[in-house]
């Protein structure tokens, strides 16, 4: 396994900056499109943390959909997280008898006995004996935390209610055990969550940290190394020229993509700049055909499922105006062709800025009267226009 403490790829310096805000006794929100990498940066942090003073739990609450399934999975991933020596454990377990029936058996292994638990009691329980924990700091890495919102918010009044209610109660946690701090993670945007669910202020407690795509170099050394460790199916060796090209033909250096496009790079290395752009436009061709559908499929998916009605019609109207547009759109241009006559500059300047934080899009200056509107990740764009994904199904 590579060690990415030495990779200029590894994200350490993300890793670093959100310890230190861990140390400044600050909280993390980090948003950010699907496939840019949350949850790799989840991962090293949590691997990095004990060199840091943090005990970092990571915990994916994407599969739950009511309450009583998020605090049961907060309580299995902690108690999964503490070696049963550990003073936490050790505390978590003596507090257990305070919220199990005190006339119910008792026999088989403690664990087995979480099956009847007040998870919610439990999870306070567990959060108070990190605190007090004298030996290690813990931070809370909660991932997909909008995804699980979403899924209270669908089920109508009472579900925003209970979201409401939730996201208060996690306020009111954190502020009562400060030695335990929180990081979340989301790639649907919470903001349009917190606002609809009127707990802002609440979300305002987190440090937004904007988590960016590679650098030029970060992605080069990554594609090369991606060959040299021998996880690319037809390369052990790619060029300067040829990480350039895909770069370039990516446009957004997320790790997924830049591997994506190198896996079907095929052939001899090859240095010369023209040649090896050749090889990689073949080689996107051949990523670009329907049986990778799953590639690109999960962007449609995202619209399906957390776009309701009319404003799902509009962003696959939109989508569908800039896909042949490999150079974008100025705004009045795009309201134009989508030709919505309900459909106001302001009203598509919101759903461009919702596109834009989901990572569908770019927009140059917010702040201009005609900014130009593309797509940000070039390969999405030459799906989208390949294939033409419609609202309707």
């Amino acid at each position: 396994m590579r060690d990415y403490t030495a990779s200029s790829y590894g994200r350490n310096g993300e890793v670093a900056d959100i310890c230190r805000l861990f140390d400044n006794d600050r909280d993390v929100s980090m948003p950010g499109p699907r496939r840019l990498g949350k949850t790799f940066v989840v991962d090293r942090l949590k691997d990095a943390a004990p060199g840091k003073g943090w005990r970092a739990i990571k915990v994916e609450v994407a599969g739950c959909s009511d309450t009583a399934s998020f605090f049961r999975e907060m309580c299995t991933g902690i108690d999964k997280a503490l070696p049963a020596t550990s003073s936490a454990s050790m505390m978590i377990t003596q507090r257990l008898g305070q919220v199990l029936n005190p006339r119910q058996d008792r026999t088989g292994h403690w664990s087995q006995q979480l099956l009847s638990v007040d998870h919610q009691s439990y999870f306070e329980r567990q959060l108070k004996a990190l605190h007090e924990d004298p030996g290690q700091r813990t931070a809370l890495l909660i991932d997909e935390l909008p995804i699980f919102l979403k899924a209270l918010h669908d089920k109508g009044p009472d579900g925003v209610q209970n979201a409401r209610n939730l996201m208060n109660l996690l306020s009111r946690l954190r502020a009562d055990h400060p030695r335990v701090r929180w990081m979340i993670t989301g790639s649907i945007g919470i903001e349009p969550l917190a606002r609809a669910g009127n707990y802002m202020g609440v979300l305002a407690k987190f440090v937004t940290f904007e988590l960016l795509p590679l650098t030029a170099g970060q992605a080069r050394d990554f594609l090369q190394d991606l060959a040299r460790d021998g996880q690319l199916m037809h390369r052990r060796e790619i060029t300067d020229s040829e990480a350039e090209a895909v770069i370039a033909a990516t446009g957004w250096c997320a790790a997924y993509y830049l591997e994506a496009l190198a896996q079907k790079l095929s052939g001899e290395p090859c240095a010369d700049q023209v040649r090896a752009s050749q090889a990689v436009e073949a080689a996107v061709g051949s990523l670009l055909q329907p049986a990778e559908m799953a590639t690109f499929g999960t962007w449609e998916e995202h619209l399906r499922k957390h776009y309701h009605d009319d404003e799902r019609v509009l962003a696959f109207a939109v989508l569908g105006a800039l896909a042949p547009e490999a150079q974008g759109l100025s705004l009045s241009t795009l309201l134009a062709a989508i030709d919505q006559p309900a459909l106001t500059r302001h009203g598509l300047r919101g759903l461009l800025l919702r596109l834009h934080a989901d990572g569908f899009l770019d927009v140059d200056d917010w702040e201009a009267d005609e900014p130009m509107v593309r797509f940000r990740n070039l390969l999405l764009r030459r799906w989208w226009y390949r294939f033409q994904p419609q609202a309707a199904r």
